[in-house]
């Protein structure tokens, strides 16, 4: 195809001959055979309707990025005459491929045919030696780094059992960008800057909580090594994992993660410090030490299992005694997907903590740890009019729940209704209503939140 030509001409001729991967990190990287993309760009070949590809793609055959890419692109291109199931599978592998679909387009306004003449004659100046190496040096370049992002605005309401309060009320910008190393290595740089409309007069803070006013800066490297089997993370990041409920979840994270597994079962290993907010909440420790290993293994298309242990310090704040060093947890969750619509996820956590010598310690409950999610339709910010809704139970015993997951106050059980919705692409809208009570008192600690994404 001349689409496919000028992509592999245009390389030849930036980088000297030869096609590189250097020239296109990730470009020509296999695709693996257990991806789901192969399926489904079948799938759309075999509607007729996508142009140039008449023929599916032969079982076992291997595809590269950029051959998987140019299908979706050519689908993309005559979406409106595919039924709404298939759109949405093309929605899908458009955001799998994005970056890879941009660099096509780009490529191939080159003409195979006369490509230098093009890069001489786009504004009717012909580019002299310095700068045409200026031009391939700021294309490789562009070509190595990548940034994205979003800006939230979000308003926190808490409604106890005598005053409603503002939790929150705050501007966040996030900016990730990243650098690619090499074809494995990769550096990250994560960029937040904060306004809280609560305190106007605060400093500004290095590390700010929900009613401050301030930046953050996290830095990291990600890598592949044994034959692509081992994945490894090493810096200071946001770890965010629903996953991992109760484990390495909401919090920033300093340390090594490392993940293997090339098909299904995929293991994490963690270990570093994170701040659980004990110091905020009571305790004394700025961040706890933690150590955790987890497994995530679907046994097909609609049912997975998700398992774990982990070792983190003990905190005065969650009613532990500070002298047992390290808790024991260990947890389990499941999820199973009914059909296109619904699916539901379950777990339970558990832990070893020993009350410490208080009071207030003695009239806490332990028990562990329960969760229920279910979940209606799926909301996707790139596919404007998509939507979900979801209804939580959560019982989060401060002895053995180390974190505090979606926004629940300490020893608390809760139902929650929310609700996300995509009125264009890259905005979200996410609201929630929280019916909360402190497990051994039932004091009230309802939460209201609305908050709007904006990605870029």
């Amino acid at each position: 195809m001349k689409k496919e030509f000028a992509v592999l001409a245009f390389f030849a001729m930036i980088f000297g001959g030869g096609v590189q991967a250097e020239a296109a990190p990730g470009f020509f990287q296999d695709v693996p055979l257990s991806d789901w993309s192969y399926e489904a760009v079948n799938g759309l070949i075999s509607t007729g309707h996508v142009k140039d590809y008449t023929e599916p793609i032969p079982r076992g055959r291997i595809m590269s990025r950029m051959e998987m890419a140019l299908v979706v692109d050519d689908a993309m291109n005559n979406l409106n005459v595919f039924k709404p199931a298939e759109q949405d599978t093309i929605q899908k592998l458009n955001k799998e491929y994005y970056y890879d679909i941009k660099k096509i387009q780009m490529l191939s306004k080159f003409d195979n045919t006369d490509l230098e003449k093009a890069a001489n004659e786009g504004n009717g100046t012909t580019f002299t030696k310095e700068e045409k190496a200026g031009l391939k040096k700021a294309a490789a370049f562009a070509d190595k780094i990548s940034i994205d992002g979003y800006a939230n605005l979000r308003f926190d309401h808490y409604l106890k059992e005598t005053v409603r309060t503002t939790r929150a009320s705050r501007v966040l910008v996030h900016v990730n960008t990243t650098y690619k190393i090499d074809d494995n290595w990769q550096a990250h740089t994560e960029l937040g800057f904060q306004n809280s409309f609560v305190g106007f007069d605060e400093t500004i803070a290095n590390a700010p909580n929900e009613a401050q006013t301030g930046t953050t800066m996290d830095t990291y490297v990600t890598g592949r090594m044994a034959n692509n089997a081992l994945g490894i993370k090493i810096g200071k990041w946001d770890e965010w994992n629903p996953l991992g409920a109760g484990m390495d979840i909401d919090c920033d994270f300093s340390g090594v993660q490392l993940v293997y597994g090339k098909k299904d079962l995929k293991t994490y290993f963690t270990t570093g410090k994170m701040d659980l907010w004990d110091n905020w909440m009571g305790g004394t420790r700025f961040s706890e030490q933690v150590t955790s290993l987890r497994s995530v293994y679907p046994f097909d298309k609609k049912n997975d299992i998700n398992f774990g242990v982990s070792w983190s310090s003990a905190m005065a704040s969650r009613y532990q005694d500070p002298d047992q060093g390290r808790v024991f947890y260990y947890y389990t969750h499941a999820h199973h997907n009914f059909d296109a619509n619904w699916d539901l996820r379950a777990g339970v956590i558990n832990s070893d903590a020993k009350r410490a010598d208080t009071a207030i310690a003695g009239t806490k409950t332990k028990q562990p740890g329960r969760w229920l999610e279910l979940r209606y339709k799926k909301s996707d910010f790139q596919i404007p009019g998509s939507y979900d809704i979801i209804v939580t139970y959560r019982s989060e015993p401060a002895l053995n729940w180390p974190t505090l997951t979606d926004w629940c106050g300490l020893n608390e059980r809760f139902i929650r209704i929310g609700v996300n919705w995509v009125p264009a692409k890259n905005v979200l809208l996410n609201t929630f209503y929280t019916r909360a009570r402190e497990i051994d008192t039932g004091a009230k600690d309802d939460l209201y939140r609305f908050q709007a994404y904006f990605f870029f």
